[in-house]
């Protein structure tokens, strides 16, 4: 049995759906019965958050690996989770961190996420650690502007990032968590090409067969506009600071893990965009 966090996510429920489809048995945590509808027949669901220790821990019961997506911030929920996993038992865990916790100079949202892996290396648990450069779905913070204002307004070109599909993630979570030889390794999953983010709106451009105008903006700008519609001044001058860093190329290494693990060439950002252009149109 494998319990899978963050379930009902782009990447969660890939993981339920692929570990599903080759036999296993498989545990979804989610915070309401309701989101268990997202997820196929046949999953054993618990009912919990990262952030009670008691459901965690009650979902670990008789669990022999985790896949771990937190979802809040700092290192609480790693903490209740190594905690949890020491009292029943468990001692594997695939943990989705991010190419964010090894970029140098550190960001800040990179200071959390190596902070986790930092706390997982001392657990002595049997931990892997996966770390995406940036996903093709992230490509959905532009859906709207597409929708509404045929535009997308971006802040990191023309820094390159080679961005992975979460399906991807998700194929080589599911091996990783089934399979022996990967405890304390690290992986930087990414797509087969970096790609700045004018060029990403160019592909897109293609799949729906219209143009779409790119606005580039400095990371400032662009935070300062996000606290005006809202965004706490604390995440917008964190995801300033990514973007600074993706701005200048600091995450553009590409990397063969996802092949050389699954046997499979990454997929396209062509192609995630041709699955889910309609969200766009």
């Amino acid at each position: 049995m494998y319990l899978i966090t963050g379930a009902t996510g782009n990447i969660g429920r890939s993981v339920v759906e692929q570990l599903h489809a080759e036999g296993h048995d498989v545990r979804a945590l989610v915070r309401s019965a309701s989101r268990a509808e997202l997820l196929p027949d046949g999953i054993d669901i618990a009912v919990g958050d990262l952030d009670d220790a008691g459901s965690v821990a009650a979902a670990l019961d008789g669990v022999g690996g985790v896949f771990l997506l937190h979802a809040g911030e700092g290192t609480s929920q790693t903490q209740i989770m190594i905690d949890a996993a020491h009292s029943t038992g468990v001692n594997r865990i695939v943990l989705l961190s991010s190419i964010g916790a090894r970029l140098r100079p550190l960001p800040i949202i990179g200071a959390t996420l190596a902070a986790r892996e930092d706390l997982l290396v001392e657990s002595g648990l049997d931990v892997t650690y996966l770390r995406p450069s940036g996903l093709s779905s992230n490509a959905l913070r532009w859906a709207e502007g597409v929708r509404e204002h045929n535009r997308v307004v971006d802040a990191t070109d023309p820094g390159r990032v080679p961005v992975v599909d979460p399906d991807d993630v998700a194929r080589v979570a599911a091996l990783v968590l089934t399979e022996d030889g990967h405890v304390g390794d690290g992986y930087i999953l990414n797509g087969p090409e970096a790609l700045t983010s004018r060029e990403q709106v160019g592909i897109l451009s293609d799949v729906l067969e219209r143009s779409i105008d790119f606005v580039d903006v400095t990371p400032e700008q662009l935070a300062q506009d996000s606290i005006k519609d809202g965004t706490p001044v604390q995440a917008a001058e964190a995801m300033q600071n990514l973007n600074e860093l993706f701005r200048a190329g600091r995450a553009g290494v590409i990397a063969d893990d996802v092949e050389n693990l699954t046997g499979v060439a990454p997929r396209t950002f062509r192609d995630w965009c041709e699955r889910h252009a309609d969200a766009f149109r």
